[in-house]
């Protein structure tokens, strides 16, 4: 591309043919060229305080105060700037300029959040019996403030100060805001154990929220937890092979308020309802949010039972769970009718969601001669399941610009919701009218919609109606690996990890070839066309023509990929040089390592093959993920 032509105007002209609007407008000697500028600050405070005093034997009374601030102030500068003239015609490209007046814009964001802690831990001991108590409190206040202001009009491009813009108007209103929460906290625990054999402990924390009104704040959570080392009774003695065998069980509660807002029992009010009054619109207010005071703590209970195993001294060691975790009073936005002219839905407490799942880990360590290593492996299982939505119906939620999710009685968190395909049509199944329209007639090489509805008819419309659970994104279980290697002064130590029952929904760029400029993926090769008309292509066939034709483009499994996958995350090689030549150069230790991440990744998709398993949900452009090799050298002195 031509930055800037012979007669002085700015490039548009590439390749000796017209550029377009993306290369002109990404000049870059035309961008440094503009009086635009812009500058921030960002401070970081931090403040940790604490004491320890011991009054008498076995108590220890403790305080902690933390204290962080973040502050971030911005202020930029946008110049008014006119279009290209074209090369050879002398006539101004639209788009290519910024016809909008001069603008100056500032913010400034200030975080704080203090936390104090005061606890007194008290160890008593009478024999064989140890007892622990600890009792404490604390006290958290965060507070966010935020100022935004904006001007235009400025008469030169060389001003700094925002005031010399015009007075702010209707259309560049200031803004400002803040929001503030406490919370309130005591907890007690004891410890007791008998011969290190019969454990027993049990907590209670009461919890204090200012996101709640007054008469419903206090929230109380109460947990137990046993274990029985059976490896340390008489009986199992005789068994030199067994080094520990140890049951545990435990069931515990504990608050929840991170889907509370800072003001949701508050009613809120807005005075951005016009209304007619004698034909004439009248400024009026409506009630947004209505007043919820009975708004209270979601609660989690987890009951786990566990079982530690370590054998052949101490060589494997073995580490079972099975959980059940029971989330209760989920807070929940229900449907209320438009003509109430609540913006904002109301959120109760009403939903209960269970989770349950087992979990296993296995370690062995050895060494044979100056090779010492150990291997351990672990596998996790989650069911996931809404027991109850409380009576409220269905909840669709936006998962991006066309994926959805469903919220339903009976199905996991993270249930896709869209519409289930068939492959893609053929030209036969189009000329024997043996078809669905959606919105429009499909061609061959569109995608076949199967409708779920019953008596839909060859030639029918597909609809919302015809959605339905077309799989999810939380994993049937996940598993890693883990081995260490060390001989002499060499050490090679590799770690994976891998998912499996899962998908991720891709949309927009990158599925959708050409979509907003993007460049197209590899696997669109394998799309539908007359030299490839498989039923069961990759992708649909491309088609140019009316940018808002979306046939293709509703959310559906042709938009799922299989995201399970086993990937070595990281390999590691590293040389430790002898202590003796280390020592002579002066140095108390050096080693070499060389480590690589994400080099090698096995998937379960066999369609669109290059995307990262691990990239989440959406438009996905991030979504080829990273792969990285660094050498290093650590030096001590």
């Amino acid at each position: 591309m031509v930055a800037q032509q012979s007669n002085g105007e700015w490039g548009s002209i590439a390749g000796g043919k017209d550029a377009t609007q993306t290369f002109m407008n990404s000049n870059p000697l035309r961008t440094l060229s503009f009086d635009n500028w812009s500058k921030s600050t960002t401070e970081n405070t931090m403040y940790d305080l604490g004491f320890d005093l011991k009054p008498i034997e076995n108590l220890v009374i403790s305080g902690q105060l933390d204290y962080k601030r973040y502050e971030y102030k911005s202020k930029s500068y946008s110049a008014e700037y006119p279009e290209v003239v074209h090369f050879e015609t002398g006539k101004e490209i639209p788009g290519t300029g910024n016809s909008s007046p001069n603008s100056m814009s500032m913010y400034w964001i200030s975080n704080s959040n203090m936390m104090t802690t005061l606890t007194a831990k008290y160890d008593l001991k009478l024999g064989q019996h140890a007892v622990n108590f600890l009792v404490g409190t604390s006290y958290e206040h965060y507070k966010s403030e935020r100022l935004y202001s904006k001007r235009t009009d400025f008469v030169s491009d060389g001003l700094e100060d925002i005031e010399q813009g015009n007075n702010i108007s209707k259309d560049l209103p200031d803004g400002r805001g803040i929001v503030e929460s406490k919370m309130l906290s005591y907890f007690g625990r004891i410890n007791y154990s008998y011969k290190d054999r019969y454990l027993f402990e049990a907590n209670l924390r009461a919890d204090a929220s200012s996101r709640f009104h007054k008469d419903n704040r206090w929230g109380w959570f109460p947990s137990f937890s046993a274990g029985w080392r059976i490896s340390e009774e008489s009986f199992m003695k005789p068994i030199a092979w067994l080094n520990n065998l140890k049951l545990r069980a435990s069931y515990g509660t504990l608050g929840n308020i991170n889907n509370v807002g800072y003001y949701d029992y508050f009613e809120l009010l807005s005075s951005n309802a016009n209304y007619n009054f004698n034909d004439e619109p009248v400024k009026g207010v409506l009630e947004a949010q209505i007043t919820n005071k009975t708004l209270g703590w979601e609660t989690v209970a987890l009951a786990d039972f566990g079982l530690d195993v370590d054998l052949f001294d101490n060589k494997l060691s073995v580490t079972a769970d099975y959980y059940i975790k029971n989330t209760k009073d989920i807070l929940l936005g229900y449907n209320v009718p438009a003509e109430t002219g609540i913006w904002t839905k109301p959120v109760m407490n009403l939903a209960k969601v269970r989770n349950t799942g087992f979990e296993l880990a296995a370690t062995y360590r050895n060494k044979i001669g100056d090779l010492s290593y150990s291997v351990s492996g672990n596998i996790a299982t989650n069911n996931n399941e809404i027991v109850t939505l409380a009576g409220s119906d269905n909840m669709i939620q936006n998962g991006g610009d066309v994926v959805r999710y469903i919220l339903k009685e009976g199905e996991a968190i993270g249930s896709y919701y869209g519409l289930e395909t068939d492959g893609l049509y053929t030209q036969e199944e189009i000329d024997a009218g043996h078809y669905y329209k959606y919105g429009r007639k499909p061609n061959a090489g569109d995608i076949k919609y199967v409708p779920q509805r019953e008596n839909v008819e060859w030639g029918d419309d597909i609809t919302d109606d015809d959605r339905t659970i077309i799989g999810k994104d939380v994993p049937d279980f996940t598993y890693g690996i883990n081995i260490n290697l060390q001989w002499k002064n060499f050490e090679l130590s590799a770690f994976g990890q891998g998912v499996s029952g899962t998908s991720v929904a891709f949309e927009s760029e990158q599925v959708f070839a050409f979509m907003l400029n993007s460049n197209p993926r590899k696997y669109h090769l394998s799309r539908w066309n007359e030299d490839n008309p498989n039923p069961n292509a990759a992708c649909p066939r491309l088609y140019g023509g009316n940018y808002y034709d979306e046939y293709n483009k509703h959310f559906s499994d042709y938009q799922l990929f299989d995201a399970d996958y086993f990937r070595i995350k990281t390999i590691s090689l590293g040389y430790m040089v002898p202590k003796d030549a280390v020592t002579r150069w002066g140095l108390s230790s050096l080693k070499f390592f060389l480590t690589g991440e994400n080099l090698f990744t096995f998937r379960a998709d066999k369609d669109m093959k290059d995307f990262d398993p691990e990239s989440s949900t959406g438009r996905g452009i991030s979504a080829f993920g990273a792969k990285s090799v660094a050498f290093g050298v650590n030096v001590s002195f």
